[in-house]
């Protein structure tokens, strides 16, 4: 395996643990994104929601800057943890970028309301 030199991470995680007054059902809320910018044009994303169910997902690519908006073309899909294989695939996610954050403009996540934060540059 290469070691890859990392140009940035970006990460959002929130985590709460609900619980209903009277029945006492607990349950937990996960929802984690974590995006690595490689110093070679490369990226890693993998996405984990848990709540009423779980959804996981990585995907693979190149990335690019221009002007102050990330630009990431996804090429590779990995929809379960479990998955050996890479699904092809050809989208592109474009982000503002922020002093310590990004933000979605468009692609597959417009609507997300996270913004992922700055955790190594």
């Amino acid at each position: 395996m290469v070691s890859q030199e990392i140009q940035s991470e970006y990460v959002y995680k929130k985590e709460k643990k609900k619980q209903k007054p009277k029945s006492r059902i607990k349950w937990n809320y996960v929802d984690s994104d974590s995006l690595v910018l490689y110093k070679d044009g490369t990226f890693h994303r993998t996405k984990f929601y848990h709540y009423h169910e779980i959804l996981y997902s990585e995907l693979k690519g190149e990335w690019k800057i221009e002007k102050d908006t990330l630009i990431l073309n996804i090429k590779l899909e990995k929809e379960s943890k479990s998955d050996k294989k890479w699904n092809e695939i050809n989208s592109t996610i474009t982000y503002r970028i922020k002093k310590r954050k990004i933000k979605p403009i468009n692609g597959i996540e417009f609507y997300a309301i996270q913004n992922l934060k700055l955790v190594k540059k």
